[in-house]
């Protein structure tokens, strides 16, 4: 089971104008590509190189069926796809790139994340 902390902060609410604590989850480092391939090479006596070089090939599979249209589905995490902004059109002749406003990565978290994310321990950091 995950556990995160959160500290309070005072700051101004805007749509009460007011000032309240507001607590905001404690954010950790980011923890880079190389740590998680050396961890996880430690956790699966999988020698490192053999990891990294399989994790770079994932990257790669991940990178390319996204942004050719795709969603990849990473199993017990979810799945990552693109998602876009659009103007609508009155008939299919209008229809045209620019009509697309704007395009991002979007991730849809599994139901197993999401039963863990709302089993996850909150503790408060004073």
């Amino acid at each position: 089971m995950g556990q995160i902390k959160v500290k309070g902060k005072m700051q101004r609410v805007a749509c009460i104008n007011d000032n309240r604590v507001v607590a905001r989850a404690v954010r950790y480092s980011t923890v880079k590509a190389d740590e998680l391939v050396t961890y996880a090479a430690n956790s699966s006596h999988i020698p490192e190189s053999t990891l990294r070089a399989c994790t770079l090939a994932i990257r790669e599979a991940v990178s390319y069926f996204v942004l050719n249209g795709h969603h990849v589905n990473l199993g017990k995490f979810g799945i990552l796809g693109i998602r876009s902004k659009q103007k609508s059109a009155v008939d299919p002749e209008q229809v045209k790139a620019g009509l697309v406003k704007r395009v991002t990565i979007g991730f849809t978290p599994s139901t197993e994340i999401k039963q863990a994310i709302a089993a996850m321990r909150i503790q408060t950091e004073v």
